[in-house]
């Protein structure tokens, strides 16, 4: 029986990590919905703000399709985004969000990680904003 309680005891503490996580990060991350320019739709996906003033950065082939986007986000707000630039080879572009002020995210430094480490991954896989998961 203390050993199921141990258990119990850590997965509690891992969910009140991931939580915390997912409630820290989520603001500052923006599900992107990309037009075909007249055409319908063309694709989504995620994208991170990275300044106030709505830079984003998200992978290129999220806005390959061109035309026009939008960025959502948790709080329920939505924005026209334009794409600043593109790097196909290394699947990156830069966005630029419409709007006043963004939450950008905190980021850490990477020289600190180690390889086996727990990650949180958050994002909008096909279409599904708000996902998160960890492992």
């Amino acid at each position: 029986m203390a050993e199921a309680t141990a258990e119990q005891e850590a997965l509690d503490a891992y969910s009140t990590i991931v939580t915390s996580v997912a409630e820290a990060v989520l603001p500052s991350v923006a599900s992107l919905r990309i037009g075909r320019g007249g055409r319908g739709f063309g694709g989504a996906g995620s994208g991170v703000v990275i300044t106030p003033d709505g830079f984003l950065v998200t992978s290129a082939h999220v806005v390959a399709a061109g035309g026009t986007a939008s960025a959502s986000f948790i709080d329920g707000t939505e924005h026209d985004v334009d794409v600043v630039g593109a790097d196909p080879l290394s699947d990156l572009a830069v966005a630029r969000a419409r709007a006043d002020t963004l939450h950008p995210i905190r980021v850490g430094n990477a020289d600190q990680l180690r390889v086996g480490q727990l990650v949180v991954a958050i994002g909008n896989p096909m279409g599904f904003s708000g996902s998160v998961t960890s492992g």
